[in-house]
Order: structure tokens, then sequence, then C-alpha cells
């Protein structure tokens, strides 16, 4: 593994970013926000080093859970943190489903946490009325980590700031150039094709041709010629829905502005949601799914379903940046370049960039900021990177394994778990999936970055996008409000066509109503609100 990390090139945010997240403000209408700063508690608290108090401090934490993640209270690492730190953190857990909900009552009440992980709140709102603070005093004091990665990333440090030059919200900050695809790497089964005779596909032709032998036939040669799924989805639920984004790169679109369908091309703002390309992509798709080559369940199954058949011999191809997730099956697969269609369209993987949106903030009931700041700040560090990754000799032969080198690795149980390596190191530590705020880097990641995914980034590489992409907007407080009544109903509408123009319920002969219908929602001035936050970026 390697010891040292290099910067990469900026290139955006991943896409499909919740209303929840909305980045920026402005002076306008401000109440007097709370700037963070000393506390009367300077006595215990120490400015560098460990333990960050010398005397306990409680903190109140509330962190949004994703499936695969355990309860924080009980992890290794966190409680060997607690024990470094001598603050000890009570949890507020929240499951995914529901989080915004719970963060939005929580925002409107009197009994705010200290800080929210994983799910802010709204940031233009919330800085405006004071309710988070302004951490960029805290940052430039106490900071070791996140200060030196904002130079040696400042595109991470501009996504951050908000239009009055302030810092409102911890990062997550991704480095780990194959993570950047957002899970639009394709995989097939190599084992499924040798067992049918079939070779890997190059053309979209070729690719469905083999879904369907996949189909149709046994291929994984256990006798019951029925329960293969040709093409898997990673999990349907929110956001995610049918992952058009994998599809829609093999006709050349792919967004590049931190939100769905949001491309800029030759500094133009475009959602692309009511093209004639989309609308061909939509017509693939629907036709994957009337064939029963795309898994039928996509729009119903739980996020434990989803994953589990991944780890299972029923899977055909699929679109995931790692192989955290189906490692027990990973040598059955290989990287599958992007096919090309029929239409002549050069394929494209999108990326994402090195900030990788909010992840935390600090809120006004938390009388110690600094003690928060410095906390979490430890896990922007190379070293503390890899302590909330379980990779540190409090862990050894626990999580990890140090190396004659001096660095670490997981533990082959870990790496070989059968509930999956995510499954398993979620249980210890919160970063697997994003549960965390995070900088993730080839040191801390080899649960994602396997040799495996190491190995295939060649096959990807050369279809990487070449134009730069951007973080989501930071708008105005005008801005942030005409664009969040916008979306508030548009972005339901999208994503429910999208379901049934792909399912068939909606017959694509409704197609230009759709178009028409997304006009009346004012889909032309969200590009517009989206042109103009660019246009103040350049």
């Amino acid at each position: 593994m390697k010891k040292n990390f290099k910067s990469l090139a900026a290139l955006g945010v991943v896409a499909a970013i919740s209303l929840s997240m909305f980045a920026g403000c402005s002076d306008a209408g401000k109440k007097s926000e709370p700037t963070a700063g000393v506390s009367s508690t300077a006595e215990n608290f120490n400015a560098t080093g460990f333990p960050i108090v010398n005397e306990t401090v409680t903190k109140k934490f509330m962190i949004r859970k994703p499936t695969h993640i355990g309860d924080p209270s009980k992890m290794l690492t966190l409680q060997e943190y607690e024990k470094k730190t001598n603050v000890k953190i009570e949890w507020d857990v929240v499951s995914s489903d529901g989080f915004q909900e719970r963060v939005n009552l929580v925002m409107a009440s009197n009994s705010m946490p200290d800080a929210i992980l994983k799910g802010v709140p709204d940031i233009t709102k919330t800085s405006a009325d004071g309710s988070i603070v302004d951490i960029s005093g805290l940052i430039d004091q106490y900071s070791t980590g996140l200060k030196s990665l904002f130079e040696s990333y400042p595109e991470a440090k501009a996504a951050s700031l908000s239009p009055d030059g302030k810092i409102y919200s911890i990062p997550n900050i991704n480095s780990l150039a194959p993570n950047k695809t957002d899970h639009k790497n394709m995989w097939i089964n190599k084992k499924w094709l040798d067992n049918l005779g079939l070779e890997v596909p190059k053309t979209l032709d070729e690719f469905v041709n083999v879904l369907k032998a996949f189909r149709d036939k046994d291929a994984n040669g256990n006798g019951d010629p029925n329960d293969e799924i040709p093409y898997v989805v990673e999990y349907s639920g929110g956001d995610h829905m049918a992952r058009t984004n994998i599809f829609s790169g093999l006709w050349g679109i792919y967004s590049n502005m931190g939100y769905p369908n949001a491309r800029i091309t030759d500094h133009k703002v475009e959602i692309y949601s009511t093209s004639d390309k989309f609308k061909e992509v939509l017509q693939f798709m629907n036709m994957l799914y009337k064939e029963k080559l795309l898994d039928n369940s996509i729009y119903t199954q739980t996020s434990d379903v989803a994953l589990s058949k991944f780890n299972s011999d029923r899977s055909g191809s699929f679109g995931l940046s790692s192989d955290d997730l189906w490692n027990k099956y990973s040598d059955d697969y290989i990287a599958l370049a992007p096919p090309a269609n029929s239409n002549g369209d050069t394929p494209v993987i999108g990326l994402g960039s090195t900030y990788a949106g909010p992840s935390m903030v600090i809120t006004k009931a938390d009388k110690t900021p600094e003690i928060t700041l410095r906390w979490i700040d430890y896990f922007y560090t190379e070293e503390g990177a890899n302590f909330i990754g379980g990779l540190t000799d409090e862990l050894v032969g626990k999580t990890c394994q140090k190396l004659p080198d001096g660095s670490f690795d997981y533990t082959d149980e870990m790496l070989k778990s059968e509930k999956g390596v995510s499954m398993a190191l979620g249980a210890v530590c919160p970063l697997p999936g994003g549960g965390f705020p995070y900088w993730r880097n080839e040191n801390n990641s080899n649960f994602v970055y396997s040799k495996k995914v190491k190995e295939s980034v060649p096959v990807y590489e050369s279809y990487y996008q070449k134009d730069p992409a951007y973080a989501y907007p930071v708008f105005t407080v005008d801005e942030n409000e005409k664009v969040n009544d916008i979306r508030r109903d548009l972005d339901v509408y999208l994503r429910e066509c999208e379901a049934k123009f792909i399912t068939g319920e909606l017959s694509f002969d409704k197609w230009d109503e759709y178009v028409k219908t997304c006009e009346k929602m004012k889909i032309k001035d969200l590009e517009s609100y989206f042109q103009s936050a660019y246009n103040r970026m350049n």
C-alpha cells in the first residue's frame, strides 16, 4: 500500500445532492450569526496534540446511519478515539429513511445537537438565521488536517465557501480516483461468459445479446435457468433510482455540476432531463426492463435485498466503483469498458470531484465548538484518516495488520468476509459507504481500492470525462429560495417520470407532454439559476 498521497485534478462533485444540502448565503437578512471562537473552558482545552481535553467533555452528535454501518457507540474505532481525546459522544443515530425530516424538525426546535453529521440542513437558510456557526476561524486557528487539505486541493476550499467568504460545513474530500466515478464503472461476470462460450461485449448490441443469454440459459451452472439476473442495480431507493447515469454515459451525456442531469458544455448549463438523448437512454432502459434484462425489482426492493444480490451467484452485470459489496464473488467479474451504441456516440464515464459535498455542521447549541472542530479535524490528517478507517496501532489484530514497511492493511478476515468487506468493516468503523465525514485516499481505502479495482483503472480511464466538473452551485439567499421552490416539486416529478418511463407505466408517446410539464414547472428557470451561479464561479 502506498504511504504517500498526491494531489489529483479538480473535477466537480458527485451528482444527486439532496435539496437539504444546498450551500451558499449572503449577508442580506442575516441575524447576528455566531462566529465560533475559544470558549470559557479554555483551561481544559488543548489546542494541539492529545488528549483534546484534560477532563472528559460530553458532546451530542446526530448522525445518519446507512444500511451497512453499525451503531457508532459500539464501534471499536470510535471507542478508541474517545480514549485518545477524552471527548465522549452521545450519538443520536437516525436511519437514512426520514433522516432529513428529523434534521429539519431538530433545527426548528430548542433541542439542537452540538453537531449534525452526514445529512446536513439547508446551509443557506441555517447559516443566515444563525442556527449553524461559521467555522472559518476555527479552521485557521486549530486545524492541521482540513487546513492542509484545503492548501493541497484549493477547489475543495472554494466549494466550501459561501458567498460571504465563510465556511459553515466540514466537507467530504475524495482524492481516490476510481471512487470519483460514483459507481459508473461497469463489471461483467466473466465466469458466466465462459460457461456460455461468449466473448466480452464491445458494443451495446453485443452487450444486450449477452444479457439475453444470461437470462435464458443456466449461466451460473446450478441447474436452474431462471435464477440469474442479467443486470443488477446497486440500490434503487432515494436519488439512486435506476442509476440512469451509468447508461447516460454510453450516449455521451453526464452530469458535471452536482445535480442530476445538469451539464456544462462550452460554459452553458443544460439540464438534459428533457433532451432527445436522455429520451433514448430511457427507451433503452425500458427495453431492458420489459425484456427482464434489468432487475425488475429495482423500485420495490429494500437496500438489504439489493445488496444481497451482489454477494450471490445471481448477478450478470452491474455498475459499481469498487468490489467491496461483492468481494465474495469478485474473482468471477472483470471490468467492462463502456460498450459503444450504434449512434456513433463516444462513451464517457463522468467523474466527481475532490470536494464530495458538505458532511457536518456545528450548531449554535455547541458551547465549545473548538473541541468539536479539533475532534473531527484529526480525521483529515493522514494518520487520522487511517485511524477512522480502522488502520491504526490500537486496532492491530482486530481490524488491521501492520506491514513490514510500517503501513497498514485490513486483516484477511475483513477483506474476505462473506458479508462483503464494507459490511464487515462497517460494524467497527463508520467509513464504508460514506457513513462519516471523510478524506478518502489511497492509504485508507483498501476496502474499496482493492487490487482488482486498481487493475481495472486502465480499462476505464480513457473514457473519463475530459472537461472539468463543478460542485453543486453556491446560490445567494434569494436564488436559494427560488431554487428550493422549483426543486421541491420538479425533483419529485422527474424521479417519478423516470421510473414510469423505464417500467412502461408511462408511454413515450407522452414525452412531449412530459417536456411541457417540466417547462411549466420552471426547469428552464432552474437552468438560469445554475447558469448565474456558474458565471460567478468563472
